[in-house]
This record gives C-alpha cells, structure tokens and sequence, in this order.
C-alpha cells in the first residue's frame, strides 16, 4: 500500500521552544487522518517526536513517502539510520547519538516499510499551519 505523512511545525528554528506539530497520513484514493499538538523541543526532535507518533498508526507493511521541511532528519533517516543501527546508535567517536532515544524508536517503526523521502513544504503545510493555529 503506497501512502504519505506529511509533518509541519509551527517553527522551523533550531533552537529548543515550545512548537506545535501536525501531520496528515493519506492513502490511496486521498482518505487522510491528522493530529496535531505541541511540544517542547528542538526542530530535529520534534519532527523525530512527530514521525513517531505518525509511524505509529500503521500496523502493515507499507510504501511511505514521508513528506517534511526538516531535511536533515530525512537525510539521516534515508542515509544514517541503518550505520547508528550498526554501531548501537553511537557516533564515530563512540559516543550517543543525540536523540538516541527518538532514533531508536524510528528504527524500529520503520523496518518493515519502504520508506521514501521528500524534503521541503508539501500541500499539506498550510493547511496543517492553520489546524495547529485553532489547537486541533
């Protein structure tokens, strides 16, 4: 089954602030599920938070093209992953990763999809801006 998550935030900047999140999943034929909320976090980790909890409402195998501004967390995801995997989620200086526990849990979440990415803003962003705007 070939379907998409596309992410938003309220804030795209790096530091760590309070930010809302939003994501739609739509699948074949254009029937969507969203949720929003808010977290405090940096711009990596809470579009990790956000993938997670979008992640977590598929239970079968699928074809995910995930759609985000964040693009170094979908470079990472499409390129990285599987090495932290390899070496326990530790850097090449042998230390944790950041967000260890988000990559963890991610790996997890999506070894049994065909994961695809694609970077930047996406039809979805305004529409997701305005719901987390309202708090929905």
């Amino acid at each position: 089954m070939e379907t998409g998550i596309y992410i938003e935030l309220s804030a795209n900047d790096p530091r760590e602030r309070s930010r809302s999140w939003g994501y739609v999943l739509e699948a074949p034929g254009g029937k969507t599920k969203h949720d929003t909320g808010e977290c405090t976090s940096t711009m990596h980790g809470a579009t990790l938070q956000t993938l997670i909890k979008a992640l977590g409402r598929y239970h079968k195998p699928s074809q995910i093209t995930i759609h985000a501004a964040d693009e170094w967390v979908l470079n990472m995801l499409e390129n990285q992953l599987p090495a932290w995997e390899q070496n326990g989620f530790r850097n090449a200086r042998g230390e944790p990763i950041k967000y260890q526990q988000e990559w963890e849990q991610l790996a997890e979440k999506v070894k049994d999809h065909k994961i695809t990415i694609a970077p930047g803003r996406h039809e979805y962003s305004a529409w997701l801006q305005d719901e987390m705007k309202r708090g929905r």
